[in-house]
């Protein structure tokens, strides 16, 4: 599930470039098994959210993506909490309209930092690659340290309304935790063995 950004959205503290928003997607588990693609001290989280950026400097997101510094992607996970997150109800309640591969839907203007934690200064960060094929090593990645909460019926409509395109359920669409190789992942705050909550 792939949401299309306005161009006017833009990421511009932390980076000497400018990075313009180009989209956002979500990775999931099964109502089971937890799916976001990065874990905290090897614990994987429900699913995880990816607002993805290109750099200014080139003309397409199409372009930027097979560059050293053409990609810049904001992370954070996602788990199960008491009550509905509003910002999230926004998307997901479109679900229903795009079931199968290739439908498209609109969704109207919403809170797009809604969808991250509150705080943006405890992060984590790293040099990496794309995790969905074609991997190019062009990442600038942000995983924030905060999750956000979604109701137990929101993350149930995520992992399980979708469909593939053989006709099941789409689930488990995560790439698997890959080797750092040699990749030093630097932390914006003192290191701790917990993960914090985000109030959606």
């Amino acid at each position: 599930v792939v949401l299309e950004l306005p161009e006017s959205l833009a990421l511009t503290g932390g980076y000497a470039q400018q990075y313009r928003a180009a989209q956002l997607h979500l990775h999931w588990g099964s109502p089971s098994l937890p799916g976001s693609e990065h874990t905290v001290n090897g614990r994987r989280f429900a699913a995880e959210i990816h607002v993805v950026h290109y750099n200014t400097k080139y003309d397409s997101f199409t372009e930027a993506m097979v560059h050293p510094d053409g990609l810049a992607v904001l992370g954070a996970f996602l788990e199960v909490g008491h009550g509905e997150n509003q910002y999230y109800h926004e998307i997901l309640k479109h679900l229903l309209e795009i079931q199968e591969v290739g439908q498209e839907t609109f969704v109207s203007g919403f809170n797009i930092a809604g969808l991250l934690p509150a705080n943006l200064k405890l992060y984590f960060h790293y040099n990496g690659s794309l995790t969905t094929p074609p991997c190019y090593q062009t990442v600038k990645w942000t995983i924030f340290n905060q999750t956000m909460l979604l109701s137990h019926h929101q993350m149930s409509m995520l992992v399980s309304t979708l469909r593939s395109p053989d006709d099941k359920v789409l689930q488990n669409n995560y790439r698997p935790v890959q080797n750092l190789h040699g990749r030093r992942v630097l932390a914006s705050f003192q290191t701790t063995p917990s993960v914090k909550h985000s109030p959606g």
